[in-house]
């Protein structure tokens, strides 16, 4: 699980009485509810075509077993609010007891009363892409993730401007999203070791778009002779990356 979804959803989880997430050899996530239930709807309706949402409510109220298993179901009408996002402090506040097997899927996350909830309230109108592409500039430069400090992230980025606009306009890597520092900067977080899915994350754009922006820039830091050392942990989750950001910050301050 990783993502703003799952931060948000982790954040909420706090509110009950206890949360926890579980992944056994052999099996996608481990609930309950998944395989003594959805497997049994998914056998129920087999081969049958869902034309409608009354056909898939019907199919899955008929839903039965052996053992007693009996199914209700109804269209659920509410209008629920979308582009909902979790700001890096309340991702970094979040109390998670990893369990000693893979405590990157495995763990619990324990009840904290008192503590609100994140406001269910979905973000303004957003401007278009083409005129305002915004993400946390503050983030992506932070010297904890790139190795160098901004003043030499600036360097790089003059030095391998001047490069790209020498290059063929055909050549060059370029996102109608992203400006060339941008890109620059995704590269640099890409040499410490950032997935690309992350990296996604961060600037707003497509997994697929970003890895082949990767691909293109790759290369021009290599010639540049730029080479970063990975970072010393493995950051996969944009909770554990603004985590990991704040703790360093604290740790210099």
């Amino acid at each position: 699980m990783s993502g703003p979804t799952t931060a948000l959803l982790r954040r909420h989880c706090e509110l009950l009485d206890e949360f926890k997430q579980r992944h056994c050899p052999g099996t996608s996530k481990w609930n309950r509810v998944e395989h003594r239930l959805f497997s049994f709807i998914s056998m129920n309706w087999r081969a049958r075509p869902l034309t409608s949402l009354d056909v898939a409510l019907n199919l899955i109220a008929s839903t039965t077993t052996r053992t007693g298993l009996r199914v209700t179901s109804r269209l659920d009408e509410t209008k629920y609010p979308t582009g909902i996002e979790i700001d890096a402090q309340h991702a970094a506040a979040l109390k998670i007891n990893t369990d000693g097997f893979h405590g990157e899927w495995n763990y619990t996350i324990p009840p904290q009363p008192g503590v609100p909830p994140v406001p269910l309230q979905p973000p303004g109108r957003r401007a278009h892409p083409r005129t305002a592409h915004t993400f946390d500039t503050a983030l992506v430069t932070h010297p904890a993730l790139t190795g160098i400090t901004r003043q030499a992230l600036d360097r790089l980025v003059a030095e391998l401007r001047d490069k790209i606009d020498a290059m063929p306009p055909e050549q060059r890597p370029r996102h109608r999203k992203l400006a060339v520092e941008n890109i620059i900067w995704a590269a640099v977080l890409d040499q410490r070791g950032l997935p690309a899915s992350l990296l996604a994350h961060l600037f707003h754009i497509g997994e697929n778009q970003m890895r082949t922006l990767i691909q293109q820039a790759r290369p021009l830091l290599q010639r540049h002779g730029h080479h970063s050392e990975p970072l010393p942990v493995r950051l996969i989750d944009p909770a554990e990356l603004a985590r990991y950001v704040m703790n360093a910050t604290s740790g210099t301050s």
